[in-house]
């Protein structure tokens, strides 16, 4: 994103630099497959993603943005995981950040012309990341990967913006690059998705991530018919 196109501290588990490389490639495989076509379904049709996006582009896109993030964020706080929790936090970080870049831009109210965020709490297909913590690390997933696809799209409009400071799409931590801070994440991820029944949880709460995101782009596809079936993860080792 782009979203996903897309990490720092998380849960006790290994470290990014100790932790098996086929556990990293187990845990990500199944979840990329599950949200592959939701994925491009989503990055063909951002704007933002158009090579003369512009600055009303941009803003436009951290306006749809906003409301989901703010989901999100709630969903990992409430998930009762500490690793998930500062996931939370660090997304409050980057919705600070992107005020500013909507300050900076003299962007209209946050949430014009966007589909409301439901009054009464999360929307229904994120309610699971408060009551299964590996629902929540699927929907974490999204949120953590959509920063690698911004740095990207950073690089590119960056030019084109200047001297907007794009500030959403740069790292929250100066000291640590987002690819470190991915890196990290995943090794967390891949310590707490350690059975092919948390996988399965996880694999739903990337696919809600997209679902939920999708409508604030005004994209209302079948999105059913576009998420990729539930992958048992040992079956993805074995077809590799």
């Amino acid at each position: 994103m782009s979203t996903p196109a897309a990490n720092s501290a998380g849960p006790a588990g290994p470290d990014a630099s100790t932790a098996p490389a086929a556990s990293v490639a187990d845990v990500l495989r199944p979840l990329r497959n599950a949200t592959q076509a939701l994925h491009e379904a989503l990055d063909s049709r951002l704007p933002i993603a158009r090579a003369q996006a512009t600055l009303a582009d941009y803003a436009a896109h951290l306006r749809a943005l906003r409301p989901w993030l703010e989901s999100v964020s709630g969903a990992l706080a409430a998930s009762g995981d500490p690793g998930l929790e500062r996931v939370a936090r660090r997304t409050q970080q980057r919705l600070a950040a992107l005020a500013l870049d909507l300050e900076d831009a003299g962007a209209a109210p946050v949430g014009e012309g966007a589909p409301p965020v439901p009054a009464d709490g999360l929307p229904e297909p994120l309610m699971d990341a408060t009551r299964d913590p590996s629902f929540a690390w699927g929907l974490a997933y999204v949120l953590e990967g959509s920063q690698l696809g911004g740095a990207a799209m950073s690089k590119r409009l960056g030019p084109r913006l200047a001297p907007h400071p794009m500030r959403y799409f740069q790292p929250v931590d100066a000291t640590e690059s987002l690819a470190a801070q991915w890196k990290d994440f995943v090794a967390q991820l891949a310590a707490a998705l350690h059975s092919p029944a948390a996988m399965e949880a996880a694999q739903r709460g990337a696919v809600a991530g997209f679902q939920t995101l999708m409508p604030r782009f005004g994209l209302h596809a079948d999105l059913t018919d576009l998420a990729g079936p539930t992958t048992d993860p040992r079956a993805s080792r074995d077809a590799d």
